[in-house]
Formats: structure tokens, C-alpha cells, sequence
């Protein structure tokens, strides 16, 4: 009989199976232990850190859908707070601003039509992210239109506002539009091709990363008497100039107050490190989503917060695991069953094919190309490297800046003035100190009087309208200017400040006369803020503080 040996071997080489003295021939040496251990470690980091392109999208829908309601509820003040006419001409903006200033889109015209139409270039670009329509395209053209208006007047920004303008930055450098959009279903760059859902990038890892910050850093202004004695929440919903109806229902309720105050204190602290919990991940990380979304839901139901509860529950999105996405996508198709699509829904496809190359400028592509992390030497990049190193330079900086904020007592910032100058350019700084005791909603409670004298001699308050009302905070409640308008006023009690109080007063001036005869124009005004202090034991109690006199001049 021939030689049964494998032709490939070398002569003299035993064959597979054969025996050599006592020993048979491994076939693959076994795994170090350590190895094994270090390579289940990485794994389990990536499966971490890694996103999934259903968050991505969902987080897209709602950040267009927060950018046009925010767009609307801005354009009812577009004369007064972002032209020359309103209570921020472009000298004084230029005079307190600095270079931040001369960046802005919105300063290049002081006049309302200006205004009007960078507001619809950005209702255009929020529409089109909404429907992911060269989704990187209207994300980047989103952003820089919101950082825009933040230049134009900073003094009626919030929290809110701030973290809007950072999901976008990091939302730049992420395929927003890889699901759930039209680049995906009819775009000239289909990205439905991939049928893995995870993802693994640096801005992902990235956003995630911004998302703790603002409950970690939150957490370190709560060290304070007021949180363990459990009276945060109390002096949060005594805050009348934030608080609604369902709010001043519950801060009658005693025994619910402390357990408010500590659920709060807890969530900041624990949430964070939860959702990177290595064992039970998936529902671990839903329960902690399901609390946060929830917790910011009944914080919008009971102070009046602008943005920020909707952006902070919009943002947990990101942490939703593919399995949890995955049994929705086969919960819904068992109910649903595999019918065909009906006749009459058959349009929809024909829309949704013709809407890129009606939308978009040109059919070059979306640019959204996937962003991926090597977890194992086959695995390679396919992305573009400079969006990985804009990420990991940005994250680096946000996390030094959570610092420093943390260091405003040392003379030696941790970031140096030109590094900190092109952070402030691009408004990535940010300070999570809400509802703590450095926060200015609770420093600078009160409200505001503004009685004025008329040319026939009678009073009323120039702000309102209406009769002068000096001893009743409650009854301030009834007339509410809007979020803008509460945080503008807010920030004018401030020293700070100090300089945008003639431009007010010059436009609430000239905004009263235009609309009376000149027999009761306005003869002269003091802008009064009569800071409110809540009571440990109930109550307030009332400080006066001048800010302004002002005589209109013929």
C-alpha cells in the first residue's frame, strides 16, 4: 500500500493523528489563561462602549424636533432679542462679547429680515436633519447656525441650550443618518447595506462620556448641607420665577420633599456608572434609562427649565443596547405579521425615492460613511482619521474644562488662555451646577417691579402693562414672559450684567411709546429687583435692590 501521509508534509514529519513515542502532536496549543482573560476584557470594554445606530437615529429625530420647536418659540421674540432694535444692539454685544461676537452669522445685519431668513435657513436644515437628507450635511450646516444665535445674544441662554449645542457637535462626527432616514432607504449613498447595528467610534464613546459628565459634575456642587438635610427640592420648587401648578401641588406635599431630594442626589451619582455596569448590562441599562427619561419628565412637569429636561432625557437615548432594539424590531413583527404593504401605501416609496434627488443639492452622497474602531487585527478602519482625532481632542477638553470648573478657586486654571480662547470660540465650555446652591436660579430668586411715571401722571409697571403690584410674588406668577424672557431677567439681577440694563430699558422705553399716544408716553422708570429669600421654616423674605433709573429723554 502507498504512504497514507498528507502529500504536504515533509518527509520524516509525523502525520495528523500519528503517534511519536508515547505523545500524540497537538493540533493548536493551548490559550494562555491571561490572554483569555485580556481579550474577554476587551471585549466586554467594547461591548461597553459601543452604540448602536438605532440610538443614533432616534437621538437625530429628536434633536430636529427640539432645534424647530426651539426655532419657533425664538421667533416670537426674533425684533427683540436679536436686532438692533430689541435689548441687544450689535455695539453693545460687541462691546461685552468680545471676539465670539464678530463669529456670528446673525451680527452681520441688525434688522429683522436678516433674522427672518437665517431663522428659515435653519428650520430648513433642522427639517432636513429630521428626515436624514445628507444627514452629516444638515447636522454640521445645524450647528453652526445654532452656535450662530448663541453668539448673537448669550444672555438669554440656559443649560438647555448648552447641551443642545453639544449633542450636535459630537452628533457631526456620528452616522446619524445610518438608519431610520432617507440617506438610508433611497439616498444615493445607501447605508442600509450594513446589517450590523453597533458601533464603535470615538464620538460615540464620546457622547456617552458628555452625557456622565453633566451628572457627575452636577453631583459635585450637591455637597452641601441643603442636599443632606433634604431641603433641596423644597428650595428648587420655591423658586417662583421656574415654578408651575404642578409644582406648587407638590411642594405642599412634606414627607415627599426629602425622598425627592435624595432620588435626585442618587440618579446623578449612580446612573452614570450604571449603564457601564459589565454584568446585566442590557437591562441595567434600560431601568437606568427608563428612570432618568422618567425623572426629567416630571422635572419638566414641575419648574419651568426651558430645553434642558428634554435634552437631558433625549440624550440617555444613546445608552439603549441592540438587544433591547432588536426584540422591538420581532415584537413588532409578530403582531404585525409579514403582510405585503397595501396598494395604497405604495406612493410612500415613490416619494421617498424622489426626495433626495428633490432635496439635496447634488447626488455625490451623503458622507456618512460608518466610523469604526479595530477591536481584532482583521477588523480595519473605515472612516475618515481626522473625525477620530477631532473627537478624542474635543473629549479631552471637555473633560479638562469639567475641571477646572471645579478649580474656580485656584488662581492657576488648568487650561491655558489660548487653548480656553478657541474652547470659548466654539462654546464648548460648560458648568453643570443646576439646582445646587451655586446655582443662580436659586441666588437670584425674586422678580422684578418696573414702576414708571407717564406724561399724564398716572403709574403702572412699563414691564407688565399693568398696575404696579409690589408686595405679592404669587401674583407675578400669572404673567410669564417666556423661558428667554425669564432667564434674560434673571441674568439682569446680576452684577455681571450690569451693562445690558440702559439697552432694556431704552427698548421697553421705546416699545411702550410706539404703542400709546403721547399723552401717556413714559416720562421716566426704575427697574427694581426684589430678591426673594425662602425660609428654611416656610415663608420668604423680601430684599429691594435697585438696579436702574431711567428718564426718557425727548
Amino acid at each position: 500500500m502507498g504512504d497514507l501521509r498528507d502529500p504536504g508534509l515533509k518527509s520524516g514529519t509525523p502525520g495528523i493523528g500519528e503517534a511519536t513515542g508515547n505523545v500524540v502532536a497537538a493540533v493548536c496549543p493551548p490559550a494562555h489563561p491571561r490572554a483569555t482573560w485580556l481579550a474577554a476584557c476587551r471585549a466586554k470594554v467594547a461591548e461597553l462602549c459601543r452604540v448602536d445606530l438605532r440610538s443614533l437615529a432616534a437621538i437625530r429625530i429628536g434633536l430636529a424636533t427640539l432645534l424647530i420647536i426651539d426655532l419657533i418659540g425664538r421667533s416670537r421674540d426674533l425684533v427683540a432679542h436679536y436686532t438692533d432694535a430689541g435689548i441687544l444692539p450689535r455695539s453693545v454685544l460687541f462691546e461685552n462679547e468680545g471676539l465670539r461676537s464678530y463669529l456670528s452669522l446673525h451680527v452681520i445685519s441688525g434688522s429683522a429680515y436678516w433674522q427672518i431668513a437665517l431663522f428659515l435657513l435653519a428650520g430648513y436644515f433642522a427639517f432636513k436633519l429630521l428626515l436624514g437628507i445628507r444627514t452629516r450635511l444638515s447636522t454640521f450646516a445645524s450647528w453652526v447656525l445654532l452656535l450662530s444665535l448663541h453668539h448673537r445674544n448669550p444672555v438669554v441662554l440656559q443649560s438647555g441650550d448648552a447641551l443642545l449645542r453639544l449633542m450636535l457637535f459630537w452628533g457631526m462626527m456620528l452616522p446619524l443618518g445610518a438608519r431610520w432616514s432617507i440617506d438610508a432607504t433611497a439616498g444615493p449613498l445607501k447605508l442600509c447595506h450594513r446589517k450590523d447595528n453597533s458601533l464603535l467610534s470615538v464620538a460615540g464613546v464620546a457622547m456617552m462620556l458628555q452625557v456622565c459628565l453633566v451628572y457627575w459634575f452636577t453631583a459635585t456642587f450637591k455637597d452641601h448641607p441643603m442636599w443632606w438635610h433634604r431641603d433641596a427640592a423644597y428650595y428648587a420648587l420655591n423658586v417662583d420665577q421656574l415654578v408651575t401648578s404642578f409644582g406648587l401641588w407638590i411642594r405642599q406635599i412634606d414627607w415627599l420633599l426629602p425622598i425627592l431630594t435624595w432620588t435626585a442626589f442618587g440618579l446623578a451619582i449612580a446612573a452614570p456608572l450604571l449603564v457601564f455596569c459589565p454584568i446585566w448590562t442590557g437591562w441595567t441599562r434600560m431601568l437606568v434609562i427608563v428612570a432618568m427619561i422618567g425623572t426629567h419628565l416630571a422635572l419638566a412637569m414641575s419648574l419651568k427649565l426651558g430645553l434642558l429636561p428634554y435634552v437631558a432625557a433625549l440624550s440617555w437615548i444613546i445608552f439603549i443596547p441592540s438587544n433591547w432594539w432588536d426584540w422591538i424590531k420581532n415584537h413588532s413583527r409578530r403582531n404585525k405579521g409579514l403582510r405585503a404593504s397595501p396598494p395604497r401605501s405604495r406612493w410612500w416609496f415613490a416619494i421617498l425615492n424622489w426626495l433626495p434627488t428633490g432635496l439635496s443639492i447634488s447626488r455625490r452622497g451623503t458622507g456618512d460613511v460608518l466610523i469604526d474602531i479595530p477591536t481584532d487585527r482583521q477588523q480595519g478602519i473605515r472612516a475618515r482619521g481626522w473625525e477620530q482625532v477631532v473627537a478624542s481632542l474635543a473629549m479631552v477638553y471637555v473633560v479638562v474644562w469639567n475641571l477646572q470648573w471645579l478649580n474656580t478657586v485656584s488662581a492657576e486654571p488648568f487650561v491655558p488662555v489660548q487653548v480656553a480662547a478657541g474652547g470659548d470660540v466654539l462654546r464648548m465650555e460648560q458648568g453643570w451646577n443646576m439646582i445646587s446652591p451655586k446655582a443662580e436660579a436659586l441666588d437670584y430668586d425674586g422678580y422684578f417691579v418696573m414702576p414708571a411715571e407717564l406724561a399724564d401722571g398716572s403709574h403702572i409697571d412699563v414691564f407688565t402693562g399693568r398696575p404696579v403690584n409690589w408686595s405679592d410674588p404669587q401674583g407675578h406668577i400669572w404673567h410669564d414672559p417666556g423661558t428667554r424672557w425669564r432667564r434674560y431677567l434673571r441674568n439682569l439681577a446680576k452684577p455681571d450684567f450690569k451693562y445690558y440694563l440702559h439697552p432694556f430699558a431704552e427698548y421697553l422705553a421705546k416699545s411702550y411709546d410706539e404703542a400709546h399716544p403721547p399723552s401717556e408716553h413714559i416720562k421716566s422708570f426704575d427697574i427694581i429687583f426684589m430678591h426673594e429669600l425662602p425660609l428654611p421654616n416656610g415663608g420668604y423674605q423680601l430684599q429691594r435692590e435697585e438696579l436702574l433709573h431711567y428718564v426718557d429723554m425727548p
